[in-house]
């Protein structure tokens, strides 16, 4: 029988309210989370702020990239009313506003740092690092990226940092050895893997090895079910409610 995953909400409980708003992370948090995903950038004026995509067409009223525009005036964006009418006028949170939630809900953090560049990706993980660092929650929260250097970058300016990193390349299958060669490159303890390509093999030696599989993004139940039986550490994905049902009904 399968051990207790960590559940993580990705991008909040993204199926049903919009991804990426305080409305998506507080679903996520009532649902039953043990963490929640977020993507963190900066606006023009250099605001932390949590949002996937590189510019702002998808899932808000506004256009063009995300960071040409300043906190004042990303604020001002109507990031919910895409998804529905019941969400009309949620906003774009700031990552302060996250962290303020999380430390309310009792809920941990997986911070994926974002940039239109290596260079602004490096500045987003080291500047999360430090947040997390300000806050004390080093030992609770992790930061994210396809990006590894930029996470070796922000652990070695953040000692104690947890990282995450997505494996490389983002699809296609994988070999055990090159997971925990990834990881240990940059001191990870954790790799992230798109659910689709794992499998049993390879997750059983890499998390043997000392480093835990977090599968993303398994939303519906067979998909969850899929990789929850390969006993992987950690479960992402967009349906909170799916996740904690396959979960439970492993441990009756």
């Amino acid at each position: 029988m399968p051990n207790r995953p960590l559940i993580i909400a990705h991008r909040g409980n993204s199926l049903l309210a919009p991804e990426q708003t305080m409305a998506a992370y507080r679903a996520a948090a009532e649902l039953g989370a043990d963490m929640i995903e977020a993507d963190v950038r900066r606006s023009r004026d250099g605001v932390l702020l949590l949002m996937h995509d590189e510019t702002l067409d998808r899932t808000t009223t506004g256009a063009g990239p995300v960071a040409d525009l300043t906190w004042a005036e990303l604020s001002e964006l109507d990031a919910g009313g895409w998804f529905g009418q019941d969400y009309a006028g949620e906003r774009v949170p700031c990552l302060d506003e996250l962290l303020d939630f999380a430390e309310e809900a009792d809920i941990s953090l997986c911070l994926e740092a974002k940039g239109a560049t290596p260079r602004e990706q490096r500045f987003v993980a080291s500047a999360v690092a430090q947040e997390l660092a300000r806050r004390g929650r080093l030992d609770r929260d992790v930061v994210a990226s396809f990006d590894h250097e930029a996470l070796a970058e922000a652990a070695r300016a953040t000692p104690g940092l947890r990282l995450a990193p997505d494996r490389l390349p983002e699809r296609g299958p994988s070999r055990a050895e090159t997971l925990i060669a990834q990881a240990r490159r940059i001191g990870a303890e954790i790799i992230q893997h798109h659910h689709a390509d794992l499998a049993p093999a390879a997750v059983k030696a890499t998390q043997e090895a000392g480093i835990a599989i977090w599968a993303w993004p398994a939303t519906s139940e067979e998909s969850i079910e899929r990789v929850h039986v390969m006993s992987v550490a950690g479960l992402m994905g967009d349906d909170v409610a799916a996740m904690v049902r396959v979960v439970d009904r492993s441990l009756t």
